[in-house]
């Protein structure tokens, strides 16, 4: 992605690219020549298999990406190219203040899948499945039913929208519009409350060998930071309090345990010498 500078020459074979400043070049990086003078730019390294997966997962099914041939996304072309601009630029600021922004937030699957929209938009294909996602949505309630199911029985995956459209076979957009009309709320939010929903319970029903990290990492939280502040915004209480609560009531539960032993003890005892 140019920020600023000289226009890049970029020749690979036989194919000649100019990349200004305010374009992002998608680069097969298969050998070649690069001429430049100063530039401020900013690189990111695209895995063929993940993007091809997006492509297909918001409809593209029969676009086949070409992972040799270079593509040129100007600002100005299209919506797409624009907003993949925009969140390139505020991704890049986010992560030079914390590296776990990312994970976080789910910025990885956002970015593949506005590189995937601009690549359908460069083939021309996202009218053809808007109107097929329309077609398929009409009845929807099953399939929703089932995605909710996928949800509730998973909550230690790291689910993206990504994954959600592979098994719903709904693009990202009718997914928004379903939940929201159902649930009140976008598919991801729907997804961090369930696996809150589970932390909470494993957290109340904690063993004394359990641990906020332990439990986070159960619901598919890579960082204990991340799980805190959203279970602090969802429930109004540290994880840690509620942890040493179940901890305190499973103290007092094997107290009463180990009285009502003695108990029974005392009993056998002078039930012994009584016949005796």
């Amino acid at each position: 992605m140019v920020v600023a500078g000289d226009a890049v020459t970029s020749k690979e074979g036989v194919s000649s690219y100019e990349v200004r400043p305010g374009t992002i070049h998608l680069c097969p990086r298969r050998g070649g020549t690069v001429v430049t003078g100063y530039n401020s730019f900013v690189l990111y390294e695209i895995e063929h298999k993940r993007l091809q997966r997006v492509i297909t997962a918001m409809g593209g099914e029969e676009k086949q990406w070409n992972p040799e041939r270079s593509y040129v996304f100007a600002v100005r072309q299209s919506s797409a190219q624009e907003k993949m601009w925009s969140f390139l630029s505020f991704a890049d600021q986010l992560l030079g203040e914390s590296s776990y922004v990312s994970a976080a937030l789910g910025l990885d699957d956002h970015f593949y899948r506005l590189l995937g929209l601009a690549l359908l938009q460069e083939e021309g294909a996202v009218e053809k499945i808007q109107k097929r996602q329309e077609l398929a949505t009409r009845n929807w309630t099953t399939p929703l039913d089932d995605l909710v199911d996928y949800i509730r029985l998973n909550p230690h995956l790291n689910i993206t929208l990504t994954d959600l459209e592979e098994q719903s076979l709904y693009s990202g957009r009718h997914l928004q519009n379903l939940f929201k009309e159902k649930f009140d709320c976008t598919p991801m939010q729907f997804v961090r409350k369930r696996k809150l929903s589970v932390a909470m319970e494993k957290l109340q029903a904690a063993d004394f060998g359990d641990t906020v990290t332990g439990i986070a990492r159960e619901c598919g939280y890579l960082y204990t930071s991340n799980f805190t502040v959203d279970f602090q915004r969802e429930f109004g209480v540290n994880p840690s309090a509620v942890l040493k609560r179940s901890r305190q009531r499973g103290r007092r539960a094997d107290r009463s345990c180990e009285a009502s032993l003695s108990c029974h003890r005392t009993w056998q005892t002078s039930s012994g010498d009584m016949s005796n």
